[in-house]
């Protein structure tokens, strides 16, 4: 592909994005810094000043005389402990090392990647909206690499590079933590809502860079990578602390940007896959992220950004923000009410949303959709076959506003190179026949006892781990499938025996149910509901799958060849709910158990399944992530009840309610397109 061929595609099919690698479009890492300033101050605090003022604060100095009662010896030992947090918390600066990260990042992108793709357009957007308030950049989360990346993106396009929240992981690598907090990362632990003066300190440091510091904030809404390569569901901690001093009245207004960065192929892939499966994830160290970049031999495709239109929070909130509630007393002795936690969740979930929106679907997400499905029903498939469905899908997809990075007009070429990036999974074999890799796998170096669940057997990991593979990247397609899913499959529920009508009403009522039992699975937010299926049953009219209402006010389901394209991607997850509310009822009626023991014993029970090949066991069901999801939506519905023991929290089983949930997601997995199911899972045919 010529550079010409290379930079057109993006230009035609992604609107305004440009590919940095093309032409002169890589910035002079040398050039003078002279970046735009989210917020404007008429004094600029260095990092040093603003933990100075962090220390001195009125919050500070407050849980200080609550934790020593008055002993002075008492408070300066806390008052150095404040320091050490601050210390090890606090962000730093150096141009001389962003500098030279930015040469690092930019040698590695040039040597791994085909295109780097960002939509100009978006960040011009961005510019013109910033200047006057504190700006909050959240970037989706799919890799290590997106901060890093972010931070690069930021220098190019001359935007002050903001403050990033960073985990504790990157903190304990020698060398590498201090470079990052150099670069302005700042570090927070895992876990601190127990530790009294940890939680003041760091929240007082998150008011401090909304409040007095320049630069902007960045962090992920998601709370951590989506080792899945879905939406997670919005974790507003972080969100909460960001805005606290908008609802104070400490700060006239906050802009939020909601950012999207997809890969063809993250650089994590194989890891994921394991961890999902219950690997015990390796010790990040510094001369391990060394030595993995200088012998990476792979290619990874392109890397695509979006910056989302921003969000001016006070007009987001409009009349709900009521600040004179907060007048009477001083901002560090209140906490934000129910009802502003509730708005701030709403919010969150709109960001994760523009973020899906903004997420690029590449050609291998559409491969993986057209390659199962296939597969599921039984069927070879062969690369024009594969080409055909890529076409169909895209098409699907773009119509519903997605943005999608295939040329109709080069379809093949298309394919053919996205196959190349991914022949660790698929390949083009005899007779043009598309085959399912079988992967290298041995885990005689892995401490079984260190799973994080149960210990699955090396078969089952290479049985297994070719269709976790595809499934991570059919994942991002489900903002666009799952919810147009849900309704085709109702409608074929409702309509499954008779004269195939249902009422408008059932129809709603039954999407409503499903939604509930996915909606963390899903990202499906309740406020959207209505909308939502409005929006897909007038998808499905236009492909006359579903009709107009008649007279009785009925519409009929008529079946298609697009019902299988959105039930494809969701069909692992119905399983996988099956599945746990099985093996809840067989392992656990009458007992009391914790999420440890349910992942173990659900793992355990699915791997039986699978060797036995019992129908609706997919290998997506071991999914560690999904099983957690499940026995989390499962408390939330009532068929498991939660209490905490000991600060250990442990469930029982509602009997009744699982039973009454496993026969609906029963009557629904009979729908799905599983004529031929899983007997790839016998290894000689795999």
């Amino acid at each position: 592909m010529s550079e010409t061929d290379n930079d057109k595609l993006p230009v035609d099919y992604l609107g305004q994005y440009k590919n940095l690698l093309v032409g002169n479009r890589l910035p002079n890492l040398r050039k003078k810094w002279d970046p735009l300033i989210p917020c404007r101050k008429d004094r600029y605090l260095t990092p040093e000043q603003l933990k100075q003022l962090v220390a001195k604060s009125p919050r500070i100095i407050k849980i200080l005389d609550e934790m020593s009662k008055n002993d002075k010896n008492k408070k300066k030992e806390l008052t150095v402990i404040v320091r050490q947090m601050l210390d090890e918390i606090g962000l730093a600066r150096s141009l001389p090392v962003i500098r030279w990260l930015g040469i690092c990042i930019q040698s590695t992108i040039k040597k791994i990647c085909t295109g780097v793709y960002v939509n100009e357009l978006s960040i011009e957007k961005v510019k013109k909206k910033i200047g006057t308030h504190p700006v909050l950049y959240l970037p989706s989360h799919r890799s290590y690499a997106d901060f890093i990346l972010m931070s690069y993106l930021c220098f190019t396009y001359d935007l002050e590079i903001p403050g990033i929240a960073a985990g504790m992981d990157f903190h304990g690598m020698v060398g590498m933590g201090n470079l990052l907090r150099k670069t302005g990362a700042f570090f927070m632990r895992r876990s601190f809502a127990s530790d009294k003066l940890y939680w003041n300190v760091f929240k007082e440091y998150m008011h401090a860079l909304v409040t007095a510091y320049h630069t902007g904030i960045e962090f992920f809404i998601e709370g951590t990578r989506s080792r899945s390569c879905k939406a997670l569901p919005p974790k507003i901690g972080l969100l909460s602390m960001a805005l606290e001093p908008l609802f104070m009245g400490e700060v006239p207004d906050i802009t939020i940007v909601p950012v999207s960065i997809s890969y063809d192929r993250p650089l994590e892939e194989q890891l994921f896959v394991y961890e999902l499966l219950g690997v015990p994830k390796p010790k990040e160290s510094t001369m391990g992220l060394i030595k993995s970049v200088l012998t990476i031999e792979d290619r990874y495709g392109c890397m695509y950004f979006d910056f989302g239109d921003p969000i001016s929070v006070k007009e987001y909130f409009g009349d709900s923000l009521n600040r004179f509630q907060h007048a009477l007393e001083p901002a560090h002795v209140q906490n934000l009410t129910k009802n502003e936690l509730a708005l701030i969740y709403d919010l969150a979930h709109d960001v994760v949303n523009c973020q899906q929106r903004r997420i690029v679907i590449n050609c291998f997400n559409l491969i993986a959709i057209c390659y199962c499905y296939r597969m599921y029903m039984g069927k070879m498939t062969t690369f024009n076959e594969l080409c055909e469905g890529v076409l169909i899908l895209s098409g699907l997809l773009r119509r519903q506003g997605a943005v999608v990075a295939v040329d109709p007009s080069r379809i093949r070429d298309g394919v053919r190179e996205s196959l190349r990036i991914h022949c660790n999974i698929l390949t083009i074999g005899k007779d043009e026949r598309i085959v399912l890799e079988k992967p290298r796998i041995s885990l005689r170096e892995v401490n079984r006892l260190k799973f994080k669940a149960h210990a699955l057997t090396e078969d089952t990991m290479k049985n297994t781990v070719p269709i976790f593979y595809l499934q991570i990247y059919i994942n991002p397609c489900l903002f666009w499938c799952s919810s147009v899913g849900i309704t085709i499959l109702s409608a074929q529920y409702l309509t499954k025996k008779g004269s195939r009508k249902t009422s408008s009403a059932a129809l709603r009522q039954n999407v409503e149910k499903l939604r509930l039992i996915f909606a963390n699975e899903f990202v499906f937010y309740s406020v959207n509901d209505e909308k939502d299926f409005a929006k897909d049953v007038q998808l499905l009219k236009n492909y006359n799958v579903l009709s107009n209402e008649d007279a009785q006010g009925q519409i009929s389901y008529q079946p298609s060849n697009i019902d299988g394209y959105y039930l494809t991607p969701i069909a692992p997850f119905l399983c996988c709910y099956l599945q746990v509310t099985q093996a809840i009822d067989t392992k656990f009626t009458g007992k009391t158990f914790n999420e440890k023991e349910l992942l173990t014993k659900t793992q355990e029970y699915i791997e039986e399944a699978l060797m036995s090949h019992k129908i609706f066991t997919h290998p997506y069901c071991l999914s560690l992530d999904s099983l957690s999801i499940a026995l989390s939506s499962l408390s939330n519905l009532g068929c498991i009840n939660k209490t905490k023991n000991n600060d250990l929290t442990v469930y029982t089983a509602n009997t009744e309610s699982i039973r009454e949930t496993h026969l609906l997601l029963l009557d629904y997995c009979q729908l799905l397109p599983f004529n031929y199911l899983m007997d790839y899972m016998v290894s000689s045919k795999l």
